[in-house]
């Protein structure tokens, strides 16, 4: 089980990881704003999502050797959604795996992405198609780090938020109270949203580490967000694109009208971007998603407020409802 420590400064982060036989591993971005908070053996890459590779695995497993890290060292990562999933991988590969700590930086990797011990790397135009399950030592959550996000990552993180929000009624409340103080990045709103979310997060990935039942339920809107995402070749980021596909998914599983309308007004607060992509390029990129069965595509029907059932669609009817979808998003 991962620890989650919620400290007030990056000076109170830094105290609470390792200091010997271990490599960090940033972005650049993350680098430029925090060069003090780095010891020597750091790796840093470029930011984006074509790092997340093989190639990118590459580059920090050779870093691990240069640095003579062994099998009782760690990689700490400081950064994102991308730069977690590319070293967490690391960690679950080096020697066979090694410890791994997070400090996520941004709200949607606060929210979510550093937290269940997800890790993978993308493969062409397929998103996390390899990959393994590591749970790291610990994770370090500091708000001080988001104060610095650009516009784009902090609707990236909303979309993971808003997702959250809806699979629990405790954080609906919440959120629901309180959504334009998170969209104009109040401190204590934000602060709190982000507890409660990351506390939520680690009960459903604690009870199911390796996605077999309820774990299921943290894909909501990202069926169809991974299928923009591919079609749509990464111009966006990853939030933005589940964000669309949280009503998108709603409205082809015939959620009920209440639940839609409680989607809509969390939705209209951050306005989604649309996209034009039709039901057959969907549809064939859905195909490949991990969460299908039996040729099959999985989507989450949302029938209320924290309560999700499984839909399994042929690809002709997947791709009938996403085109039927699209003409009802237009009321946002």
């Amino acid at each position: 089980m991962n620890e989650i420590l919620f400290v007030k400064t990056a000076e109170e982060a830094g105290d609470a990881l390792p200091q010997t036989d271990v490599l960090y591993v940033t972005d650049e971005n993350v680098y430029a704003l925090y060069k003090t908070f780095f010891p020597q053996n750091t790796c840093v890459l470029p930011s984006g999502e074509d790092q997340k590779t093989l190639r990118g695995l590459e580059v920090i497993c050779n870093a691990l050797v240069t640095a003579r890290v062994d099998r009782q060292g760690a990689v700490v990562v400081v950064g994102g959604g991308v730069m977690g999933d590319l070293a967490g991988f690391a960690s679950a590969t080096y020697m066979r795996g090694i410890s791994l700590y997070m400090v996520p930086t941004t709200l949607l990797s606060q929210v979510d992405s550093a937290i269940g011990g997800k890790t993978a790397v993308d493969l062409g135009n397929l998103k996390n198609i390899i990959g393994a399950f590591k749970m790291p030592q610990k994770i370090v959550i500091c708000p001080a780090f988001l104060q610095t996000l650009p516009a784009r990552e902090w609707r990236c993180g909303l979309g993971e938020l808003l997702k959250t929000a809806l699979l629990d009624k405790e954080i609906y409340a919440f959120v629901s109270l309180h959504i334009k103080e998170i969209v104009a990045r109040e401190a204590s709103a934000v602060g709190e949203a982000v507890r409660l979310c990351a506390t939520f997060k680690k009960g459903v990935t604690d009870c199911d580490p390796t996605e077999k039942g309820e774990r299921k339920i943290l894909n909501l809107g990202h069926t169809v967000g991974h299928a923009l995402e591919a079609c749509d070749r990464h111009k966006q980021s990853h939030g933005e694109y589940v964000l669309s596909g949280l009503y998108t998914e709603a409205c082809m599983t015939d959620a009920p009208k209440d639940t839609k309308q409680k989607i809509t007004a969390l939705l209209k607060e951050v306005q989604p971007l649309t996209f034009d992509f039709g039901g057959e390029s969907i549809t064939r990129t859905a195909l490949s998603d991990k969460k299908n069965a039996g040729g099959k595509i999985s989507v989450l029907r949302l029938k209320n407020i924290g309560e999700v059932e499984e839909v399994l669609f042929e690809p002709l009817e997947f791709a009938a409802k996403y085109e039927a979808a699209k003409r009802e998003e237009k009321i946002i």
